[in-house]
């Protein structure tokens, strides 16, 4: 086996992991957003927690094939899209901490 694919294959994964780890802290703090007593941001946790389930599900997908290429396997837009993603989870989280 060429030592340039096996490494490929072993940043390929690396990079499928580290994204469903991001989709488990996403579900995480949907959970507890959810346990809010605003109804307001319980239905932002509901879509904190689709985001978290569509992130991973398109994480497992998009690195099973070798020739993977798309916004999760090789985007440049990705960065942008997890930093819009975080700053209005971080927004939800402010205005339940400010509430309480």
């Amino acid at each position: 086996m060429n030592p340039d694919a096996a490494r490929s294959g072993a940043a390929r994964e690396r990079t499928g992991l580290a994204w469903r780890r991001t989709a488990l802290a996403f579900a995480i703090n949907g959970v507890l957003l959810a346990r809010s007593s605003d109804k307001w941001i319980e239905v932002g946790a509901l879509i904190v927690l689709a985001l978290a389930a569509g992130i991973a599900a398109m994480s497992a997908t998009s690195f099973r094939q070798r020739n993977a290429r798309g916004w999760l396997a090789g985007g440049k837009r990705r960065g942008e899209f997890l930093l819009a993603l975080v700053g209005a989870v971080s927004l939800l989280d402010l205005a339940d901490i400010v509430r309480q």
